[in-house]
């Protein structure tokens, strides 16, 4: 053993059976070892197996950064996305957060080490990305502030995730002031636009297409849960229906299923015409799908809006058919499909509902979200409810 440096040390515990603590070194103040368990005839044997576990820990890329003060944010990279993004992140969050990182984030810091990262270099870079040119599809304008405050995210998550795992002392992202979000509330068909459009799907639509747009209006579920809806999310006593997953086109994955928008589920009660509908379309899919045979696509989903071989629709082709609509009905207001659940929303505000259950049938995480988008209707909702008690204080005759 001459020459070898042993950092860690041997402990026996019974007969031939030691314990070797391997000593890794620091995470910040925060001494890391590590220890296993062995059966050898002397302690001598066992130092000799204590070197070789030490070695094993400092080359093994799951358990140990050989040098901290080395660290890169590149190194961190694939530790952060196995270790605690795939965990910690829906698909689509994950899939977002790492091109985030990889398109905008590394290219810039990925090669400078963790401790050199400073909380200005960050506000520069926040800074920068608020400027003209900064758009990756080479389109004209600047980023949206959404998007601004979506990379920083994923870069404050990277590095919330070094300060748990004591790399550095406190992330540089802490604090750093983004650009305001703008909270826009979309158009909205009035209740004689509504019959309106119902009145031209039943004339010159398919079924299948008028129903998806009723129940966009009636439901306000995202286009991605739309598509998502199978016969199990029906309660046909209650009308009900339960939203608890969602569709995404992801990059090079293709369609995948994914939970809802903050992994939130939420029943909403739809009319009994509506329900009906669907039970009819779900009966519909389970034929066509006997139908198909070995040819049947998604064997363990049975999504209602989908062709005869169970594969469902795109949720982007959802839009691209309403935009084809709307061009085919020009006497109609223009708005996106998306609107159909701001649509829902207004429809509501001025019915007199309560925020709270626009709340729960939006699917928002919490009031603030409702009310910073459809605040102006409340207000006027509440202006007109206040105008009922000026009749208390007319004057008598």
């Amino acid at each position: 053993m001459k020459g070898v440096i042993i950092v860690g040390y041997v402990k026996k515990i019974d007969k031939n059976k030691f314990k070797l603590i391997a000593d890794l070194g620091y995470r910040g103040k925060r001494r890391i070892r590590k220890t296993k368990v062995v059966e050898v005839k002397s302690e001598k044997e066992a130092i000799r197996l204590l070197i070789l576990f030490e070695e094993e820990m400092k080359q093994s890329k799951d358990v140990y950064f050989s040098n901290i003060d080395s660290i890169t944010l590149n190194n961190l990279y694939p530790r952060w996305k196995d270790n605690y993004a795939k965990q910690h992140y829906s698909a689509r969050s994950l899939h977002d957060n790492c091109t985030h990182l990889e398109k905008r984030i590394l290219p810039i810091f990925g090669d400078m080490k963790l401790k050199d990262i400073k909380k200005v270099d960050v506000v520069f870079f926040v800074g920068d990305l608020q400027k003209k040119k900064r758009r990756l599809d080479e389109q004209e304008g600047e980023l949206a502030p959404s998007t601004v405050h979506n990379i920083y995210k994923a870069f404050a998550s990277i590095m919330n995730v070094a300060v748990q795992w004591n790399l550095i002392e406190e992330s540089p992202c802490k604090n750093v002031k983004l650009p305001k979000l703008k909270y826009e509330e979309g158009k909205a068909y009035s209740a004689e636009q509504v019959k309106l459009l119902f009145e031209r799907l039943h004339n010159r639509e398919n079924a299948e297409k008028r129903l998806l747009v009723e129940l966009a209006v009636v439901s306000a579920a995202r286009q991605g849960e739309l598509v998502a809806i199978e016969e199990k999310h029906l309660n046909i006593e209650n009308n009900t229906l339960l939203i608890e997953q969602a569709l995404v086109n992801l990059t090079g994955e293709g369609i995948i299923v994914k939970e809802t928008k903050g992994k939130r589920k939420r029943v909403v009660t739809i009319p009994t015409n509506i329900m009906n509908d669907l039970v009819t379309l779900a009966a519909v899919k389970k034929y066509q799908l006997e139908e198909a045979g070995e040819e049947r696509e998604w064997n363990e989903h049975i999504f209602l809006f989908s062709n005869e071989f169970g594969k469902p629709y795109r949720p982007d082709s959802i839009s691209q058919w309403w935009d084809r609509f709307m061009k085919r009905n020009p006497d109609l207001p223009k708005i996106r499909f998306h609107d159909l659940r701001h649509t829902s929303a207004t429809l509501l505000i001025h019915a007199g509902e309560h925020p709270k259950v626009i709340q729960s049938r939006l699917g928002h995480s919490n009031i603030t979200t409702t009310m910073n988008t459809y605040g102006h209707l409340l207000q006027e909702t509440d202006q007109r409810a206040s105008s009922h008690f000026d009749k208390l204080f007319d004057e008598k005759e």
